[in-house]
């Protein structure tokens, strides 16, 4: 009986000790390149009757970690510049519009660890804020532009699934469904005689998340992503005559990140 103990313990402890090679605290920064594409779309008719596409450089952190009993916590911050070019059919084109991005997020879940894999569901909250400046700009149909601000509050509710290390490489896989609390775009038109700004509250929308990041090491790796919005027609202004039409943005990058 002695013998059989002692050979279940060493036997449940090789079992549970293929568990403990997963990485606990995963801090990293990172610098990506992406390429965006903005679409607004008819309210009536949801034809797209204005784009703007570019690209996007940016800096960000990751700050990932897990206590004793699989309890995650994250907490994620980027900032990025860029530039679009502006096509419509009403008012023509424009190139070479300067982009702003900032977002940061907060997560907690549960971690489930197997001998191959690490799946963790997580929730948590989010901001982002996107500055168009356009403010400079004329159109070659000669339309004067105008700066745009927009600010978003999400909660992102995702899982990630890790692989176990194998000579200190693996694999995390996020899904991340971004649900929409409130947004606010405000149309800077006092920068044209005559105008007044214009704000307009949104209340309507999703975005989704998706990557596939490759740590080589514990040094760092490299990671491509996709981040997809879709935001709804807004509420009519406090005067009752402006709207900020529904609207879409497809964003895929490559990241290059540093552990720490």
């Amino acid at each position: 009986m002695k013998d059989i103990i002692i050979t279940f313990v060493i036997v449940f402890g090789l079992s549970t000790s293929s568990f403990a090679d997963y990485l606990d605290s995963k801090n990293d920064f990172g610098v990506y390149g992406s390429i965006k594409t903005y679409e607004e779309r008819h309210p009536y008719t949801n034809a797209a009757f204005m784009q703007q596409d570019g690209w996007m450089i940016g800096i960000d952190s990751n700050s990932e970690n897990y206590d004793t009993s699989n309890f995650y916590s994250l907490v994620r911050t980027k900032v990025a510049y860029g530039q679009v070019d502006y096509a419509s059919a009403g008012t023509g084109t424009m190139a070479g519009i300067s982009d702003w991005q900032f977002e940061t997020a907060g997560a907690f879940g549960q971690g489930f660890e197997g001998k191959t894999f690490r799946t963790t569901p997580y929730i948590g909250a989010g901001f982002r804020y996107l500055l168009n400046k356009m403010g400079t700009k004329k159109s070659s149909t000669g339309h004067y532009g105008y700066d745009r601000t927009s600010r978003y509050l999400y909660i992102p509710i995702g899982v990630t699934i890790e692989t176990n290390p194998v000579n200190e490489s693996f694999w995390t896989f996020r899904a991340e469904y971004d649900y929409f609390v409130y947004g606010q775009q405000v149309s800077h038109l006092s920068s044209l005689v005559g105008y007044s700004d214009i704000t307009n509250d949104q209340e309507d929308g999703s975005g989704v998340k998706l990557s596939a990041k490759y740590n080589f090491d514990k040094s760092g790796g490299v990671e491509a992503f996709a981040d997809l919005w879709d935001i709804a027609d807004s509420k009519l202004d406090t005067t009752g005559t402006f709207m900020e039409p529904r609207n879409s943005t497809v964003e895929m990058g490559l990241r290059v990140f540093w552990s720490f």
